[in-house]
């Protein structure tokens, strides 16, 4: 019966310049990628400097908390609103329905007047009483 031999590793059976070459190759593969990690840790900093963690928050939580409030408060503006008017001009003793016609009249001449026609017509009448 034959004896085993021990099993070898294929470091083992390298010479000795060829252990030192196979160390110098490991050294600089951890060297690299210490430095990729050093980059990215640097590129990670500078992003974190860049955009602090309060302006993430706000992105995330803040921005569409607003949107929800102005969304709702715009809603409850429109459903509120005609009740809101209904009961503000139905009391008799005040006489808003009056003066609230009488200023939509008023807008209403105003903006008629702004037409370029008007204009027009009023340019030609301050010149020819020259």
């Amino acid at each position: 019966m034959t004896t085993p031999e021990p099993i070898r590793s294929p470091r083992e059976s390298l010479s000795r310049t060829g252990k030192l070459e196979e160390d110098a190759s490991l050294a600089a593969l951890v060297a690299a990628d210490g430095l990729r990690a050093v980059e990215v840790a640097g590129i990670v900093f500078i992003g974190l400097l860049v955009c602090p963690p309060l302006a993430i928050l706000v992105v995330v939580v803040v921005v569409p908390l607003l949107l929800a409030a102005l969304v709702l408060g715009l809603l409850a503006a429109i459903v509120t609103a005609p009740y809101l008017l209904f009961h503000h001009f139905r009391h008799p003793e005040r006489d808003h329905l009056s003066l609230l016609g009488h200023r939509l009249r008023r807008a209403a001449r105003a903006v008629i007047d702004l037409a370029p026609h008007r204009i027009v017509a009023d340019a030609r009448k301050a010149h020819s009483g020259r």
